[in-house]
């Protein structure tokens, strides 16, 4: 095999080349370590030595550099240590390909941002060590220049000097230059590139936190770098090119699924906006069907059974004539306003205001077994808030405010109505118009509803009684009913309290 110092120097060689490329703990790597100890000392097995060595050369890629040369043939009998060697290596090789596919199900399975990065902090320290993860987007600021921000930030310590939101430019930085080559870079020596880089704000931070060497990764999406990924242990030396291309493997699919998360996230925020400021004027439900929608919302509706609740302060009107403008809408923004949460507390939609006036519907754009009900239950509690109303407007030289309800059920045309330009979503039918005429021979604190409605909910509403009326606009009297209360799981009755 050559002369002691050859062999010395060749397995020198082989060691270091099998080190980048094995974790340190491998059994291969272990035993050509002692075989190079022994023959540093001359008590060395040679034919141990070039089993293992003729092991080496099966597992080191053909175009690595490498010293693996004047090998004899491996005897038969020596088989049987090389395969054990193999066997170590191709065990650890199937679970790094093991740990890879769970890693890469588990982060493409993410939605939201966060979330695909918790997933990465959780499995990655399978196949690349870490006290600390960060990743950096690279954006613009107001004048134009490459900005990083990091929105995600996890350590196994506290604190974190570099945390989520901080900032700083990419022009000038060692970060720059792995954007402009798009190669990952390993920093075994924090403390020295710090003194060859004294201006880096972001080393000296995590320095701070204790972090000695990192692995940085440029996260590329398309064929451009869009932000970075940073590796940080609190040891030195802790990175070598068997984590960069194992990293290098689920780079891409990571880059990915990171920028798909960011505009998916964006969107679902943006939803939950228009959602928020829709939910103002209806029901969740309509806000979750208009935003659904594929296209520019269509003109139309469909029939459907609903209940309508129609509420009116008793002469607001002659009682506002001689205040400020600002006072009155002031005192009616209260009133509205308490009566329109009600309604939304039941899962009613809040179809218009009229001046003084609330039209609610109760059905769309779902409707439900228990609408009449919720309907009735909403009645009886906003009657019942009207002394909250009258004690927060107290003062403003109004007497205290009354209100009629009157409730109808029946079939409406529900839908979008209204021009290309300017939609609302509405109910129209006869069981409107009866609900108005209803709500128009009611007192003040009283709740008049429709036959058909009572008929909804005749085993477990309370009533006052019932009589026939002829309405403005009907041939024959219609019969209505006076509620003062629903139980059932509602149990909600019109307190001593409530104006009448």
């Amino acid at each position: 095999m050559g002369d002691r110092e050859e062999i010395v120097r060749h397995l020198r060689t082989e060691v270091a080349a099998l080190e980048s490329r094995l974790d340190s703990k491998n059994h291969l790597v272990r035993s050509l370590r002692e075989q190079l100890a022994a023959h540093e000392t001359n008590s060395a097995d040679e034919r141990r030595t070039q089993v293992y060595r003729r092991a080496a050369v099966d597992i080191v890629p053909e175009d690595a550099e490498r010293e693996f040369s004047n090998l004899a043939p491996v005897a038969v009998k020596d088989m049987g240590d090389a395969l054990i060697a193999l066997g170590g290596r191709l065990d650890h090789k199937f679970a790094e390909i093991k740990a890879l596919s769970e890693i890469t199900e588990r982060v493409n399975a993410g939605v939201f941002f966060d979330e695909v990065l918790d997933h990465v902090f959780e499995s990655f320290e399978k196949i690349i060590p870490y006290d600390r993860i960060s990743v950096a987007l690279i954006e613009e600021d107001e004048k134009g220049q490459a900005l990083l921000r990091w929105p995600w930030v996890r350590a196994k310590y506290d604190p974190m000097y570099v945390s989520k939101g901080y900032t700083a430019l990419l022009h000038d930085t060692g970060l720059e230059e792995i954007a402009s080559a798009g190669e990952p870079r390993i920093i075994n020596d924090l403390e020295d590139y710090l003194r060859q880089h004294p201006n880096s704000r972001s080393t000296r931070s995590v320095m701070i936190e204790g972090i000695r060497s990192s692995l940085t990764c440029p996260l590329v999406a398309r064929g451009k770098v869009t932000g970075f990924i940073f590796f940080s242990s609190l040891g030195p030396d802790t990175y070598l090119d068997q984590h960069v291309e194992l990293f290098s493997q689920i780079a891409g699919e990571l880059a990915l699924t990171l920028e798909k998360s960011r505009a998916y996230e964006d969107l679902y925020l943006r939803n939950e906006f228009i959602k928020q400021v829709f939910g103002q004027y209806v029901t969740n439900e309509v806000a979750e069907a208009a935003l659904s929608s594929d296209g520019p919302l269509k003109l139309g509706g469909d029939r459907r059974k609903v209940t309508v609740l129609m509420a009116d302060l008793r002469s607001f009107t002659p009682m506002a004539e001689n205040l400020p403008p600002e006072e009155v809408v002031d005192a009616l923004n209260v009133f509205l306003g308490t009566i329109a949460d009600i309604v939304m507390k039941h899962g009613g939609a809040v179809d218009n205001f009229i001046g003084d006036a609330m039209m609610a519907v109760f059905g769309v754009p779902l409707t439900k077994p228990d609408d009449a009900a919720r309907a009735i239950a909403c009645a009886v509690e906003m009657q019942n808030a009207m002394p909250s109303v009258n004690a927060e407007i107290e003062g403003r030289g109004l007497p205290d405010l009354s209100m009629g309800i009157g409730l109808s059920t029946g079939e409406a045309v529900a839908g979008n109505i209204g021009s290309e330009r300017r939609v609302k979503y509405s109910v129209i039918g006869n069981i409107v118009n009866l609900a108005a005429r209803i709500e128009g021979v009611t007192s003040g604190g009283q709740i008049f509803v429709s036959k058909a409605t009572f008929d909804e909910v005749s085993d477990i509403v309370h009533t006052a009684g019932h009589l026939n009326v002829k309405l403005k606009g009907m041939s024959q009297p219609v019969p209505l009913y006076e509620i003062t209360g629903i139980g059932g799981d509602y149990n909600i009755f019109k307190s001593l309290e409530a104006v009448a």
